[in-house]
């Protein structure tokens, strides 16, 4: 059988070191580019992980993990499976899993569906938030003391002993 494409010594010679023009262009945008940004443009599909990201900016779609310093879902923008970050803006659609371990703000155009975790949170007029949603560890420590509240006879909610919880107000 013949094989036009088959490599031989004559098509296998190194290729010359000089660039073309676009090529070189590319070069430049690629040394210029901010390092440990990731970018989806609006209309790109992507699928795969991100790991150890400074900044990644979603206008587009991508379905799998990324793991950065701060993440952004621009309106348009989609994310489809699992976000780790300090810092995370909505204002597109974010389906799956987040853990904000500092800021997760939801803006007045975005959507948050899945397993929620933040330090803090900001849902803008007009956000939305729905599935299971906690703050993360370090939150819940400095939350104050809570105790349990009964019903009386009157059906008038009372808390227990509510002494010690005094203790922790500063009223003035």
């Amino acid at each position: 059988m013949d094989f036009p494409n088959r490599p031989t010594k004559q098509n296998l010679q190194p290729r010359s070191q000089t660039m073309t023009l676009l090529e070189e262009k590319n070069a430049q945008m690629m040394r210029s580019a901010t390092p440990g940004m990731v970018h989806i443009g609006s209309g790109i599909k992507v699928r795969g992980t991100f790991e150890a990201c400074d900044i990644a900016e979603i206008h587009g779609s991508l379905d799998g993990e990324i793991q950065t310093r701060e993440l952004i879902i621009h309106e348009g923008g989609q994310l489809a499976g699992m976000a780790i970050c300090e810092i995370a803006r909505i204002s597109g659609k974010l389906d799956g899993e987040i853990e904000a371990s500092e800021l997760l703000q939801i803006e007045n155009t975005g959507r948050v569906d899945g397993k929620i975790g933040y330090a803090r949170l900001v849902i803008e007029d007009g956000g939305l938030i729905k599935g299971e949603v906690s703050p993360n560890k370090i939150s819940l420590q400095q939350d104050m003391p809570t105790l349990p509240v009964t019903n009386s006879k009157d059906d008038k909610p009372k808390v227990k002993n509510s002494e010690p919880i005094l203790k922790h107000l500063k009223l003035q």
